[in-house]
């Protein structure tokens, strides 16, 4: 990969690549990241929407950024976890 494809990146322990947190990308990949809730089927976005009305002080910024840093700021795959992680919790402590 050539320095100027890294530029603004670095590396983890693991040499996974990950872009600068600056103030701008991640207000874009917020957005991007709510966006990508929408586009959701009904059936995975279920669960989260049960999280939005019974307990919305658990999904604030900070808990969404976590599922962004864990797919390295991709928007779509971050969106699925998030759904997906919602989908396991009240399976396992119920609504």
């Amino acid at each position: 990969m050539s320095s100027e494809a890294t530029q603004g990146q670095t590396a983890d322990q693991y040499g996974q690549l990950h872009p600068a947190e600056t103030p701008e990308l991640l207000a874009k990949k917020r957005v991007e990241f709510e966006e990508e809730l929408k586009t959701l089927p009904r059936k995975k976005r279920k669960s989260f929407e049960q999280a939005q009305e019974k307990c919305p002080e658990l999904l604030t910024d900070d808990f969404k950024l976590m599922f962004l840093r864990s797919e390295v700021f991709n928007a779509d795959l971050a969106a699925k976890r998030y759904a997906h992680y919602w989908d396991k919790r009240i399976e396992t402590f119920g609504p």
